[in-house]
């Protein structure tokens, strides 16, 4: 266990490098944006833009929540490439850990450092939130907030995050798949001279396995939907889909632990 939070600790930092990079970015970016929005630049000089209703501040919040769901996204991806050059690399699969367990703390990490860009979001926005109703009065004045939240309203909500860190577990775990199971089908194979070759070939059985993947994943959907939510709530025919992803999450995840484990083979590069 100890080493376990040791290598989790080692590879949280070097993805946080990526969170930190892109917050910063994201920061610059709704500044920018925000500039440009109220001041424009004619004759030699800025002018204040008055057809702007909303205030500097309240609007570059708006504009640094918006840029969340771009910069997120981007996160994302560069963690999915990141998990499997990871997995990939000899040098941290060196550490006195199994295979499996160390594929897992590689995507905990992953998910970690996602929680992490989400919370630095949140403090950032509060404080342009802070700053907006200290500089703008009238902005905390006019500000109203009614929350009547009755318990499916609730419970409707917390499926849908849940539903959202599922989906995010299973496209790792999606991602694993389809290179774990692509190099282990090529060991299998004859050994190709050709790198360009290979390279083909394994694109060639990612693209196979997508498509039974594809397959498979509507056949389930169907009976689901035939079985439960044809017949259930909306908010029951919800948990029914939260339930699903994580039964399906554990499947996925026992497979590349399994194939981590037998199959992949690690490569200095």
């Amino acid at each position: 266990m100890v080493m376990f939070n040791h290598l989790f600790g080692k590879l949280f930092e070097k993805k946080a490098k990526y969170v930190h990079l892109l917050v910063v970015l994201q920061f610059i970016s709704s500044l920018a944006s925000a500039f440009f929005t109220y001041f424009s630049f004619y004759s030699g000089r800025f002018h204040l833009n008055l057809n702007n209703n909303l205030e500097f501040f309240p609007g570059w919040m708006a504009l640094f929540a918006s840029f969340t769901f771009l910069f997120g996204p981007i996160l994302f991806i560069l963690t999915v490439v990141q998990n499997e050059r990871l997995n990939r690399s000899k040098t941290w699969r060196l550490a006195p850990i199994s295979d499996g367990t160390f594929y897992i703390d590689n995507i905990l990490s992953s998910f970690v450092s996602l929680i992490y860009f989400v919370f630095l979001d949140f403090i950032i926005a509060l404080g342009l939130f802070f700053v907006s109703i200290f500089a703008y009065p009238k902005f905390g004045k006019n500000l109203r907030f009614e929350l009547n939240l009755d318990t499916d309203t609730f419970l409707t909500f917390i499926c849908i995050i849940l539903l959202v860190i599922l989906t995010a577990l299973f496209i790792y775990f999606l991602v694993s798949f389809l290179n774990f199971s692509s190099q282990a089908i090529l060991s299998f194979l004859p050994q190709a001279s050709s790198h360009i070759l290979i390279s083909f070939i394994r694109i060639f059985i990612i693209i196979i396995l997508m498509g039974l993947i594809v397959k498979l994943y509507r056949v389930l959907i169907n009976s689901f939907v035939n079985l439960f939510l044809l017949k259930a709530t909306d908010l029951a025919g919800l948990e029914y889909v939260v339930g699903m992803m994580f039964v399906a999450n554990l499947i996925m995840l026992g497979i590349d632990v399994f194939l981590i484990n037998h199959f992949f083979e690690a490569e200095e590069k």
